[in-house]
C-alpha cells in the first residue's frame, strides 16, 4: 500500500504567485522617513551627557511604551534604566547594550514604560555609559479604554489580577500575550503591571499605523512578524476566488518601537502558526490555501459546506524575498476522507476538514511536528521527502476512502496509546478502555504543538500542546459540554522505534477545570525556571474560553465557540444568551501545581452572539498567542 506523501513548489519566485517581501510599502517608506528625519540633526557634538540628545516618545506612533534616544556615541557598552516612582512596585527595567559602534551617530530603543487604566503615569529614565548621563521624565498617557469605558467592541481588556510574583519566583521576563479581536499585543510584568503594548490601529482611516494583534512571533533578530484579519489595505489578490476570505495575506514585520521593516504578501493566507527555521532565514508557516475542488468531492459530515478546502498545508517562506520555497499538503499525506471533528462553518462554502493550526521543525528527527486541529491528530512529517512518519491521534475511521477500499495501511502510521495509570498500551478493542483513552488520553481539538525534548540518533521525541478537549469523541452526539469539559496542558512522549506514545504530564483537568475550557486558541508552554530541571514550570494560556452569566456558576457558565459544532449543545447554556470572552494567563510551579502568576482578561461588556440559534458564534475577546521572554531582544 502507499505511504502518503506530497511535497511541492508551487511559487515560481518571479512575483507572479507569491509577491513577496514589500520594502516599499507605504507603512515602510514612512517609517524610514521617520528614522532619518531624527537623525538628520545629530552630529559629534551631540554626545551622551552633553544635553544635545536626541529622545522621542514613541516616534512612529505605534508602541507608545517605548521611545528612541539618540547621539554621537564613545562607549561600547550603554545602561538603560526604566523607573516609575508612581508606581513604586513596578520593577526597573534595566538592559544593557554592548558591543555598540563607536565614533558615530546611534540610536537605541528605550522600553518598559509604566503606563496605568485611567490615569497617566510618570517615568524616569536614565541613559548612562558609566562616565556620561542622559536624564528624563516622562509622563505617559492613561491605557487605552476598554469596552465599557468606551462603549466600543474591541477595547483594550479589562485586567483583574489574582496573583503578582517576585523576581526570586520567576525572574524579570515579561509575560506577552496578543488580545483579539484587533485589540492590543501587551507585555506585564511580574506585578501585572503594563510595560509595552502595540494596538490593531484603524484600518479603514489610519492602515499605515495598524499592526498585527492575532498571531505574532519574535524572530530570532528581535523584530516581530505576524498576520491579522484586519491587515488587508495593501494587497488583495488579483484571483481572489470567491470562497477566499480576505485579510491574512500581509505579514508585518516590526520591531518593539513599532517601527515596519517589511510587509510580506504572500497569496495564501498565513493564518495560523509561525516560526522561524534557525539559521535559515525562513519562516515555517500553516497556510490557508484554498484548493481546487469540485462539488460533490469528498466526505459530506451531516450536510458541511462542499467546494473548495482550506488550511491544508505547511509552507516555508524565504524572509529574503518573501517568495515559498516549498509546501506540504496534507490532503494527500492525510486521510482526506476521514470526517472532521470539531466542525467550523465560519468560512462559507469552504471544508475546513484538517485545519493546521501549528507546526515546528525538529532538526534531530528532521520531522515537520503539526497540530491538526480538526482530526484531533499530532502528526511527524519528514522534512525531505514528505513523508507522514507518525499519528498520535484516536484510532477510528483512518481506512476511510471514497471507494470503501482501504489504499493506505495506516496501522503502520498510528502510535499505541500507553495507559499512565498501567504502563500498558491501551486495548483499543475494549470499549470501556476505548472510552477511557478518548476521554483522558487523546487530543482533541489541539493547538500550540511544540517540541520540548529530542536527541539526535534517539527514537524519542517528545512535544507539548495545548489540548482544548473538544467532544473528547469522535461521536458528537456523545460529547462533553462546555460545563463539564476542561482544556489541559500536556507533555506526550514519542518512541518512534516502538510506535507508541505515553503521556507524560497534564494540567489544568483538576486545577482549574470548566472555567479554563477553551473550545479554541490558546498555548502552553513548558520550560524550566532559568535553566534548572528541578524547577519545572508551565505558561498557560487559556485563552479561548467563554462564559453566560449564571446563577449557578459564580465565575459564569461555561460555553462554548459554535455549539452543535465546536462541542455537543449544552442543555443548561441559553443559546441566544450575552457571553463574554475571557483569557486565564498563569506561571504555573509544575512541583506545587499552583500559580505563581496570574491575570485574567476580559472585555468586560456581555455581547449578544451573532446569527440565529442553528448559527451561532461567540467571538468576543481570547488570546492566541502568549510568550514569556525578555522585553529586549
Amino acid at each position: 500500500m502507499a505511504t502518503p506523501t506530497h511535497i511541492g513548489h508551487r511559487d515560481p519566485g518571479d512575483g507572479s504567485y507569491q509577491p513577496g517581501l514589500q520594502t516599499q510599502a507605504e507603512p515602510v517608506v514612512r517609517d524610514n522617513l521617520l528614522y532619518d528625519a531624527f537623525i538628520a540633526s545629530l552630529d559629534a557634538t551631540h554626545t551622551l551627557g552633553s544635553g544635545m540628545e536626541q529622545y522621542q516618545q514613541d516616534l512612529f506612533s505605534r508602541s507608545p511604551l517605548s521611545g528612541v534616544v539618540g547621539f554621537w556615541n564613545t562607549r561600547t557598552q550603554i545602561t538603560v534604566t526604566v523607573s516609575s516612582t508612581d508606581v513604586p512596585a513596578a520593577p526597573a527595567i534595566v538592559h544593557t547594550y554592548t558591543d555598540l559602534e563607536v565614533d558615530q551617530v546611534i540610536t537605541l530603543p528605550v522600553l518598559g514604560f509604566v503606563a496605568r487604566a485611567a490615569v497617566p503615569t510618570v517615568c524616569q529614565l536614565s541613559v548612562s555609559d558609566g562616565v556620561n548621563t542622559f536624564q528624563t521624565s516622562v509622563t505617559l498617557a492613561a491605557l487605552p479604554p476598554t469596552d465599557t469605558e468606551a462603549g466600543i467592541s474591541h477595547g483594550f481588556p479589562e485586567i483583574r489580577v489574582t496573583q503578582v510574583a517576585e523576581e526570586a519566583d520567576v525572574g524579570d521576563e515579561l509575560y506577552f500575550t496578543a488580545v483579539s479581536p484587533a485589540r492590543a499585543f501587551i507585555a506585564f510584568d511580574r506585578q501585572a503591571n503594563v510595560r509595552w503594548y502595540v494596538l490593531a490601529g484603524d484600518p479603514d482611516n489610519a492602515p499605515s499605523l495598524c499592526l498585527p494583534t492575532y498571531n505574532t512571533v519574535r524572530l530570532a533578530d528581535g523584530t516581530f512578524i505576524g498576520s491579522d484579519d484586519h491587515l488587508r489595505h495593501y494587497y488583495i489578490p488579483s484571483d481572489l476566488g470567491a470562497n477566499e476570505p480576505l485579510g491574512q495575506r500581509e505579514l508585518w514585520r516590526f520591531d518593539a518601537t513599532g517601527r515596519v521593516h517589511g510587509v510580506y504578501f504572500v497569496r495564501d493566507r498565513a493564518h495560523h502558526s509561525l516560526h522561524e527555521l534557525a539559521g535559515e532565514n525562513a519562516l515555517l508557516y500553516t497556510s490557508d490555501f484554498i484548493s481546487a475542488r469540485n462539488s460533490g468531492e469528498g466526505p459530506d459530515p451531516d450536510g458541511a459546506n462542499q467546494g473548495p478546502t482550506s488550511e491544508d498545508c505547511i509552507a516555508i517562506l524565504d524572509l529574503t524575498t518573501g517568495f515559498e520555497r516549498a509546501y506540504y499538503d496534507l490532503r494527500f499525506i492525510m486521510n482526506f476522507w476521514r470526517t472532521p471533528v470539531p466542525l467550523d462553518f465560519s468560512i462559507p462554502n469552504t471544508y475546513d476538514w484538517v485545519h493546521l493550526n501549528q507546526v515546528v521543525f525538529d532538526s534531530n528527527t528532521g520531522l515537520l511536528i503539526a497540530s491538526c486541529r480538526h482530526q484531533g491528530a499530532v502528526i511527524g512529517v519528514d522534512r525531505e521527502s514528505g513523508e507522514l512518519r507518525f499519528i498520535s491521534a484516536n484510532h477510528d475511521e483512518w481506512e476511510a476512502t471514497e471507494s470503501g477500499e482501504p489504499t493506505t495501511d495506516w496501522s503502520d502510521l498510528l502510535l499505541a496509546p500507553v495507559n499512565p495509570d498501567t504502563g500498558l498500551a491501551y486495548d483499543l478493542s475494549q470499549p470501556l478502555q476505548k472510552a477511557q483513552a478518548d476521554r483522558s488520553f487523546w487530543t482533541w481539538g489541539q493547538h500550540n504543538v511544540q517540541v520540548t525534548r529530542s536527541a539526535s540518533g534517539s527514537s524519542l521525541l517528545e512535544f507539548s500542546i495545548f489540548n482544548n478537549g473538544n467532544y473528547r469523541t469522535r461521536d458528537r452526539e456523545l460529547g462533553v459540554v462546555a460545563s463539564e469539559n476542561a482544556s489541559r496542558c500536556a507533555r506526550y512522549q514519542v518512541d518512534l522505534n516502538s510506535r507508541e506514545v505515553r503521556k507524560l504530564s497534564e494540567y489544568g483537568e483538576s486545577e482549574i477545570g470548566a472555567e479554563g475550557y477553551s473550545p479554541y486558541v490558546s498555548t502552553a508552554r513548558f520550560f524550566d525556571f532559568q535553566g534548572d530541571a528541578t524547577a519545572p514550570r508551565l505558561l498557560a494560556n487559556f485563552g479561548g474560553s467563554n462564559f453566560q452569566q449564571n446563577v449557578d456558576y459564580p465565575a459564569g457558565l461555561p460555553v462554548t465557540l459554535e455549539p452543535g459544532y465546536s462541542d455537543r449543545i449544552d442543555p443548561a447554556e441559553d443559546l441566544s444568551a450575552p457571553f463574554q470572552g475571557r483569557v486565564i494567563l498563569q506561571e504555573i510551579d509544575l512541583n506545587t501545581a499552583m500559580p505563581l502568576f496570574e491575570i485574567q482578561l476580559t472585555s468586560g461588556v456581555f455581547k449578544t452572539p451573532a446569527g440565529d440559534e442553528t448559527d451561532i458564534r461567540r467571538i468576543d475577546l481570547y488570546a492566541f498567542r502568549a510568550y514569556k521572554m525578555a522585553l529586549y531582544s
